[in-house]
């Protein structure tokens, strides 16, 4: 400190240092906070050292706090396992069209696309349609760090034949630590719920998915054992009790969907609310 006053005191115009001082008798520091301030800060030189260390300190402060307190970024990602319908509601939500009839994709899909929610204003939102097969999963990793939201697609008819390949890669996503940090809401839309003799129930998919999350859960933990760190065991949940998406940090909601028809209106509020 001492060496840190001295320094400043050559530095400091005559002129400056004068208005400090008087600043100082003016009662710049209340006397109540006086007696408890060491005698070389009640100067001008402490006061400018007491200044610069104030500021630097805040600086500190934000670099080490700042990458906790990330916002989620701008796009909405649309994933899920193959041939689940994400192509077909990426076009729908663009612009109505099923495109002469989509086939799966192989690449990513962009666009910026205007929501018109039953309730509320319209909004633009940022749409991404990832792939969903099992090479593509890297690429998923990295585009989910940066998502305001997620959109789960799973096929409402054949959920349950395809039921571990949609757990599994829904595992992936909600162990994702950006998901999992910034608490990044995700919607499990369950789409073909126009096939109404033939798709099952919302809460149908959604005991189906837990279950099957549970197991998977379990299984991973036995495998990696005890003293892995826990970090993805932690985001789904406490592992004493069943799964459910009730428990997870990030706000988890499912809603039935039907691409090919249009009928999205939950999916279209839920990403208006999110975006």
């Amino acid at each position: 400190m001492e060496a840190a006053l001295s320094a400043v005191k050559g530095l400091l115009p005559e002129a400056v240092k004068q208005q400090l001082q008087q600043a100082i008798d003016g009662g710049l520091v209340p006397r109540s906070a006086a007696q408890h301030v060491p005698p070389e800060l009640l100067t001008p030189e402490g006061l400018v050292v007491a200044l610069f260390t104030a500021f630097f300190g805040f600086i500190l402060l934000l670099l080490v706090l700042g990458p906790r307190g990330k916002k989620r970024g701008s796009t909405v990602v649309l994933t899920g396992p193959p041939n689940s319908g994400k192509t077909t509601l990426f076009f729908q939500l663009k612009d109505g069209s099923l495109h002469n009839g989509v086939v799966a994709s192989m690449g990513d899909n962009a666009a910026t696309v205007a929501l018109r929610p039953a309730r509320g204003a319209p909004k633009t939102a940022q749409l991404l349609d990832v792939p969903g097969h099992h090479s593509a999963r890297h690429h998923l990793e990295a585009v989910l760090k940066d998502a305001a939201a997620i959109v789960f697609l799973v096929d409402a008819v054949e959920v349950t034949p395809h039921r571990t390949e949609a757990a599994d890669m829904l595992y992936e996503v909600l162990t994702h630590s950006a998901v999992h940090r910034s608490r990044t809401p995700l919607l499990i839309a369950c789409n073909k719920m126009d096939l109404e003799m033939e798709a099952h129930s919302v809460d149908f998919i959604r005991k189906t998915l837990e279950r099957q999350l549970d197991a998977m859960r379990k299984t991973r933990a036995a495998s990696i054992g005890k003293d892995a760190g826990g970090g993805g065991g932690a985001a789904l949940g406490p592992a004493e009790r069943p799964f459910s998406f009730a428990a997870l940090r990030s706000k988890v909601a499912l809603a039935p969907a039907a691409a090919k028809t249009g009928s999205l209106e939950e999916v279209v509020a839920f990403i208006a609310a999110n975006v």
